[in-house]
């Protein structure tokens, strides 16, 4: 059980904003438009060698392998993502983090009828009972419950396929950062607010759930940063933890970025949401003196 939950967990680092909060915020970007394209190939800055960034999805039905996509890959020479999933190691050290401390337990920090709602709720839509995942932090309840009801058959994450197409072509793969640094970004979150949201999932059903997937899968598919970012703003996905979750995560990015695409070309794999915005990579890279061209 605890090696899919890790790999659930990977999959929807994403789609958690949107069990954090309840408000809904304005899109405060005052940077210039952004062109319809989930690729963009980065020059200039001293760079030798064009790098790529591309914006994922990490969970989706609707994975290609588009031409633009494996020329890309073709002209660089490693695989940049958020975390290094073929890290063998990646799952112990997820398990590491995923627990509770100080003795609090998903029950005790719910009443009895938002945890029965929830539970019951879990049952139905995973089939498992909650009382596995009682010790453990809500990104798992989270992990386990957006995995069932926004996947498919055949679902499958941008960065897993990434990963075989590097391993293919023999290159290295790097993470941008440690599971120990997304897990505290998570932990910024009061676990009630998390519980609170996914309260919220359980008592309005699935089916809400799938149409704000649904909705975001639409503009992820046309390529459509602004759409994307401009929904997830209606829909509350964008928070009060924006800060913690997306900005400060990009800013710390920039750093690597910039040093391992001017050691050698680098196909750089991150959430789109990463991408828009004035503390978007796209535009943090260009802050930096990078040219960030849209690739249709």
């Amino acid at each position: 059980m605890y090696k899919r939950l890790s790999l659930s967990i990977l999959c929807v680092l994403a789609f958690f904003i949107s069990c954090t909060s309840t408000k809904s915020v304005s899109n405060s970007n005052t940077t210039p438009k952004l062109e319809n394209s989930l690729l963009w190939k980065i020059t200039g800055n001293g760079i030798e060698e064009a790098s790529y960034l591309y914006g994922t999805i990490h969970l989706t039905c609707d994975y290609v392998f588009t031409d633009k996509l494996k020329k890309a890959f073709d002209e660089t020479d490693q695989l940049a993502l958020e975390l290094d999933m073929s890290d063998p190691k990646l799952q112990n050290d997820m398990m590491k983090y995923i627990f509770l401390e100080d003795g609090k337990t998903i029950k005790s920090l719910l009443n009895k009828e938002d945890y029965d709602t929830l539970a019951t709720f879990f049952k139905k839509q995973v089939g498992m009972d909650m009382s596995l995942f009682n010790t453990m932090k809500p990104l798992a309840i989270t992990s386990a419950l957006t995995s069932k009801i926004a996947s498919c058959e055949n679902g499958t994450a941008y960065e897993t396929e990434f990963i075989k197409v590097a391993t293919a072509q023999k290159e290295k793969v790097i993470g941008l950062e440690t599971v120990e640094d997304q897990m505290k970004a998570f932990d910024n979150i009061p676990y009630e607010e998390q519980l609170k949201s996914l309260v919220k999932m359980a008592k309005e059903g699935s089916e809400k759930t799938q149409e704000g997937f649904a909705e975001m899968t639409k503009y992820y598919n046309a390529e459509d940063l602004e759409g994307l970012l401009e929904i997830t703003s209606d829909q509350g996905l964008v928070t009060d933890y924006q800060e913690d979750l997306v900005d400060q995560r990009n800013r710390n990015w920039i750093p690597l970025i910039v040093k391992m695409t001017k050691e050698k070309p680098t196909f750089i794999g991150v959430g789109a949401l990463h991408l828009p915005g004035k503390q978007g990579v796209i535009n943090l890279l260009r802050e930096q003196g990078f040219t960030v061209e849209a690739v249709y």
